[in-house]
């Protein structure tokens, strides 16, 4: 009984082990603003409505979404974006309830 429950230990330690380590291509390639990207973030006055906009400032194209997180309603998120060299573009969002905690901005290199 001991070794059963033993070998079902580490069985169930490799599994989680090599689930952990699978992502989908479209994850690893998604990152945060950098040098490449001027992004800014706005929130209205009454705190409910965020806007996010951000510009390619680098030398090829890439692709934006953004998300943005809201107090104990749903979080909005946009689609992707494609921006070339020198393009903005941008989402907005009004939130219900408690209003908007935070906006994300996300990038992938095409």
């Amino acid at each position: 009984m001991r070794s059963t429950l033993r070998a079902l230990a580490v069985g169930a330690l490799l599994f989680t082990g090599t689930a952990l380590h699978a992502a989908p291509a479209e994850a690893a390639a998604m990152r945060p603003p950098g040098g490449g990207e001027a992004c800014t973030y706005s929130v209205s006055a009454d705190g409910m409505t965020g806007t996010g906009i951000c510009k390619n400032i680098g030398n090829h194209t890439i692709e934006v979404s953004f998300t943005i997180v809201c107090g104990w309603s749903p979080d909005l998120s946009s689609g992707w974006m494609a921006l070339a060299p020198g393009e903005s573009d941008g989402a907005r969002g009004t939130c219900g309830g408690t209003g908007v905690g935070s906006i994300v901005a996300h990038v992938r290199d095409l």
